[in-house]
């Protein structure tokens, strides 16, 4: 018997990112010690809005999917561009859809979006968007200050704002879009969480950050950094947190201009849910973009979710 397999319970098991230990005590080696059973595991990157929830309401079966593919071995990081929840707010809608959230990492594109800020110097953010963006901004250390508390363009340019930040707002006006618009063209650095054109409202989609991102960019003539999907960071970042190789990861969402593009900028599979933002003739026709536009495979419902994560599992 190859005593390498076997070690106690305080052993420190190597290379773990790949592998999960099983310690079985109805099998043992002649000393009586504990046999490990090794089987890969994956790190699923699991989109938010469209896939886990639509607005507060849950997709039928994907939260006890999650929390049984966590009990069985694979690791979850939830990834997401939303711009407008709290901290608080997502673990409270994650819960109610019976997944795990302690077992489980969250990383939000309002986090980069800080982190951002951060890097360039710029302190003093004036926020396009709801109030949960703003509260996020606070939390991550920046004097961020939203335009409705801003009195007029003249109070904007004693406060000096250094950047301006854009999120879903449902009642934003033309006062902030001009307060905003202001702002970058006195030089305020422009960045975003995303440029998402649309958002799954529970009963229908409805137009989403990209929207205003566009109209404040053309309004500006500044062009916005965004750091949430398309862009790779969100799953690499997952990845290197919980240290895991990039082979090892899968990307599942519903939206093929940022989840799967993501998932292809990374160079990581992805599975499409059709539960959100796409279309099965949207995923049809997908079929005829360039490799790392499309997804590995398409998932109608979480039983085809099911299936195809098994098949992963078992390649």
């Amino acid at each position: 018997m190859d005593r390498g397999l076997i070690c106690s319970q305080s052993h420190l098991v190597p290379a773990a990112n790949k592998v999960v230990a099983v310690y079985q005590h109805a099998l043992r080696s002649r000393e009586q010690l504990p046999l490990l059973i090794y089987h890969l595991t994956m790190l699923l990157c699991v989109d938010l809005d469209g896939v886990l929830y639509r607005g507060s309401e849950p997709i039928p079966g994907i939260g006890s999917l999650v929390t049984e593919r966590v009990a069985a071995g694979d690791r979850v990081a939830y990834i997401t561009n939303n711009s407008f929840l709290r901290h608080a707010e997502y673990r409270a809608r994650i819960e109610s859809c019976g997944a795990p959230f302690a077992t489980a990492s969250l990383l939000t594109a309002v986090a980069l979006t800080a982190a951002r800020f951060r890097e360039a110097g710029v302190r003093r953010v004036l926020v396009y968007g709801a109030p949960g963006l703003v509260d996020e901004l606070r939390a991550a250390g920046l004097d961020a200050r939203s335009t409705a508390d801003i009195l007029n363009e003249e109070a904007l340019a004693a406060w000096d704002a250094e950047g301006v930040c854009v999120g879903l707002h449902r009642n934003a006006t033309e006062r902030d879009l001009l307060l905003a618009e202001s702002a970058l063209r006195t030089g305020a650095r422009f960045i975003t969480p995303n440029r998402d054109v649309s958002y799954p409202d529970p009963r229908e989609l409805t137009l989403g950050t990209g929207a205003a991102v566009a109209a404040l960019e053309a309004a500006s003539g500044v062009h916005a950094e965004v750091v949430g999907k398309p862009a790779p960071d969100l799953i690499s970042t997952a990845a290197r947190e919980a240290n895991v190789g990039l082979d090892d990861v899968v990307m599942i969402g519903d939206s093929l201009e940022t989840d799967i593009a993501a998932a292809g900028a990374a160079g990581v599979r992805s599975i499409l849910m059709l539960t959100g933002v796409t279309s099965l003739e949207d995923a049809e026709r997908a079929a005829a973009l360039v490799s790392s536009a499309r997804p590995t495979r398409v998932a109608r419902d979480a039983d085809d979710l099911a299936r195809i994560l098994a098949e992963m599992r078992a390649a």
